[in-house]
C-alpha cells in the first residue's frame, strides 16, 4: 500500500492516517514523499498552498485530518494556529494551542515514536 498526496478539488475516503500540510515548499513535499517511500506507515496527505485560494476545500481537508502542519505564516490562515491539532514550523513562535516543530517531517517522527 502507498501514501496518497491529495490536492484540490479531490478527497479520499478511507481509514488511513490523514494530515493536511499547508504551504510546504516543493523541497519539503519531496522530503515528505521520500519519507513515505520508506515509512512502514501509510498516509493521506492533503497539500494546500495559500495561492490556491480554496478555503472551503482546506476546511474540509482539515475536518478529515488528525493534524494540520503549517509551513508559513499567512495572515488569512491565522485561524490554523488556534487549532490544538496544528503543528507549525518556521521562524515565528506563537502563544497558541498549536505545537511548534522544527520541520514538516517532525510530526511524522512524533507519530512513529508513539506507536
Amino acid at each position: 500500500m502507498h501514501s496518497n498526496f491529495i490536492t484540490p478539488p479531490d478527497f479520499v475516503d478511507d481509514d488511513l492516517h490523514t494530515v493536511t500540510v499547508v504551504d510546504a515548499t516543493v523541497d519539503e513535499v519531496e522530503l515528505l514523499a521520500n519519507m513515505c517511500k520508506v515509512s512502514p506507515n501509510v498516509y493521506n496527505i492533503y497539500l494546500y498552498r495559500t495561492e490556491m485560494n480554496e478555503l472551503t476545500w482546506l476546511d474540509q481537508s482539515i475536518a478529515r485530518s488528525a493534524a494540520v502542519i503549517v509551513g508559513n505564516t499567512v495572515a488569512e490562515l491565522d485561524f490554523l494556529y488556534k487549532l490544538a491539532n496544528t503543528y507549525y514550523y518556521g521562524d515565528a513562535t506563537y502563544l497558541t494551542p498549536a505545537t511548534k516543530v522544527n520541520s514538516v517531517l517532525d510530526y511524522f517522527g512524533l507519530q512513529n515514536q508513539t506507536k
